[in-house]
């Protein structure tokens, strides 16, 4: 049984060996996207045992993520993690998204802040919650937390999946595009520790524009 977390990293030279260290406990694979990093985080990783694709200039989260995803197939795992590799994301809490997957044949498990503890501010928070009422009006399926970057997925499930994010939208691409291929989904609770900084108003209102233009565009597909 072969599991692998995705890490996508950005200027985190003084704490990525860390979380790598950490993540390694609870998977087989530790595997950090540093592209855009201009410092030592490439490095970093590595040294701390995680496997790192050659690092590009580009940098975007959207981009981070389908490069790790489209690096791990080489390894042909079963389970695939994805987290954010700041610190707002406990390694330790890997299992319990895990557990959906093996026990009860979910495919695919979205670690939900507002199930359990998240620090962040008053914001954030309005803008998660008009993010929500987006996934809603375009898909009729109520979740907590439909931006959450900590989610975990059967391999096969997550590799069809046609994926084309650049930056932020990628959780909302995830969610919507799971829920077009009838994937089994379950919120488990996570804790966020800390404060780190969230998207922009700039960077949310896009994200927004595009559930409502993915999400219209998948439901026209499905009638």
């Amino acid at each position: 049984m072969e599991t692998i977390a995705i890490l996508a990293a950005y200027n985190l030279e003084d704490s990525i060996a860390s979380i790598v260290e950490k993540t390694k406990e609870y998977v087989d694979r530790v595997i950090v996207v540093s592209d855009g990093s201009n410092d030592n985080t490439y490095q970093k990783a590595k040294d701390a045992g995680a496997i790192c694709p050659n690092h590009t200039l580009t940098r975007g989260k959207g981009f981070a993520v389908r490069k790790g995803i489209n690096f791990s197939k080489q390894f042909s795992p079963k389970y695939v993690v994805l987290m954010d590799a700041d610190g707002q994301h406990l390694p330790e809490e890997i299992p319990a998204l895990l557990e959906p997957l093996y026990q009860k044949n979910f495919d695919m498990v979205v670690g939900s802040r507002m199930k359990g503890q998240l620090k962040t501010v008053s914001i954030n928070k309005m803008g998660n919650f008009f993010l929500k009422l987006i996934s809603f009006v375009v898909t009729f399926r109520w979740f907590t937390d439909t931006e959450s970057g900590f989610k975990a997925f059967k391999a096969e499930s997550l590799y069809g999946l046609n994926l084309e994010s650049i930056s932020y939208e990628i959780e909302g691409e995830l969610l919507l595009k799971a829920l077009h291929n009838k994937f089994r989904i379950i919120e488990v609770p996570i804790t966020v520790p800390k404060i780190v900084p969230g998207v922009t108003v700039r960077d949310g209102l896009k994200m927004g524009l595009y559930k409502l233009k993915t999400g219209l565009k998948l439901k026209i597909m499905r009638d």
